[in-house]
């Protein structure tokens, strides 16, 4: 017997917090945003930005007040000794630590926020239902929002954008965030001491980085609330797609074939791994009583074979393939560009701007009727 993984800190305050659901919704209410839903969304976001701005403005006051206020009395020189540079150099090192525990502070400040505001989006819409079948996967697929923790289920089924992603942690997404502001925020002093010359004073360049960092912040933020709601209105539009495919394929043999091939295609044109295409993948192969499998055989030649498949089986790969780009919340350049290759070869019979717009439209909570009456 498998042990059972042992929850982190934050994993089990996420699934702590999300588990207090108080009013769920079901079917069409949850991917259809009201206005009342709308509101409290708007304001989630709006909070949210302004706790990690300011937490990044912060971070560089306090960073080098201290700094410019007490100088080498708070922070002084030690001379370390490098063998490979053959001398010594001066080091603040105490100013080192001094950055490193700050840094330690906002990414566990930072988390703390996502976490919330994952929940509060969550909860805002009605989900998790715990009445639902996949409702601990739903729980997991948030935490792994706030977390910022990549989600690799589709290699359990057989499905692999791509070889070798390996899964980032909390600290290191955040570390990376913070490298990247860091880099941002050095290439700004420069642009802010060219511009004021060589009589600039070093205070000035030093905290002229708040807007950077706030920067970086923000767009983590609006990276994971983003990515909190599309995963929070998925899973009700899946089981509806899955319903509707299943009634009009359910007697095609061949469109079962080739089912596994056309969410093989869905992957490799996403190049990602991605919750929401997990559970699509799962909800039709259970559907269709299809054996999950970990290793099955990779059809090289699908897109060629698209074309000789009956009308039915052609509607349906179609129809699946739409669908399976739309449900991550975004159409990305790649996607874009295999929707014209598939229509120029006349493999689909949509148009680009069509799908363009459902995927615009699920995300704004509007719902995809024109998809689904297409």
């Amino acid at each position: 017997m498998s042990k059972k993984k042992k929850l982190g800190f934050w994993e089990k305050f996420a699934t702590k917090e999300l588990s207090r659901v108080s009013a769920v919704q079901a079917g069409n209410e949850l991917f259809l945003l009201s206005e009342t839903e709308i509101k409290a969304l708007s304001k989630i976001r709006k909070n949210t930005y302004w706790k990690v701005g300011l937490a990044g403005i912060l971070g560089v006051a306090l960073l080098y007040a201290p700094y410019h206020i007490f100088g080498a009395s708070l922070f002084p020189e030690t001379q370390v000794w490098i063998p490979i540079y053959k001398d010594y150099i001066p080091l603040e090192i105490g100013f080192i630590v001094y950055s490193l525990v700050l840094v330690l502070l906002e990414i566990w400040f930072l988390t703390y926020t996502n976490i919330k505001a994952v929940v509060k989006i969550a909860h805002a819409c009605g989900h998790p239902n715990p009445n639902d079948q996949n409702f601990e996967n739903n729980i997991n697929a948030l935490i792994a929002v706030g977390l910022e923790k990549k989600q690799n289920e589709l290699e359990s089924i057989g499905i692999n954008p791509y070889e070798g992603l390996n899964p980032w942690g909390v600290f290191i997404f955040q570390t990376i965030l913070r490298l990247k502001a860091a880099v941002s925020g050095f290439i700004f002093k420069l642009l802010v001491k060219k511009a004021l010359g060589r009589y600039a004073l070093r205070a000035v360049i030093d905290f002229a980085g708040m807007p950077v960092y706030a920067f970086w912040n923000i767009w983590g933020a609006r990276k994971v609330m983003n990515e909190a709601r599309i995963r929070v209105m998925a899973p009700p539009l899946i089981k509806r797609f899955a319903d509707l495919i299943y009634a009009e394929q359910k007697d095609n043999p061949e469109f079962k074939k080739y089912l596994y091939d056309t969410l093989q295609l869905i992957s490799e044109s996403k190049r990602s791994f991605h919750y929401n295409h997990f559970l699509l993948s799962v909800s039709l192969l259970e559907k269709f009583e299809i054996v999950i499998t970990e290793e099955p055989p990779y059809n090289e030649g699908f897109l060629t074979e698209i074309e000789s498949l009956s009308n039915e089986t052609r509607r349906g790969v179609q129809q699946l393939f739409v669908f399976g780009i739309m449900i991550d919340g975004g159409l990305s350049r790649r996607e874009k560009k295999a929707i014209r290759y598939l229509i120029d070869k006349k493999m689909l019979q949509y148009a680009e701007a069509e799908v363009v717009q459902w995927s615009k439209d699920y995300f704004a909570g509007r719902g995809i009727e024109t998809f689904f009456k297409a």
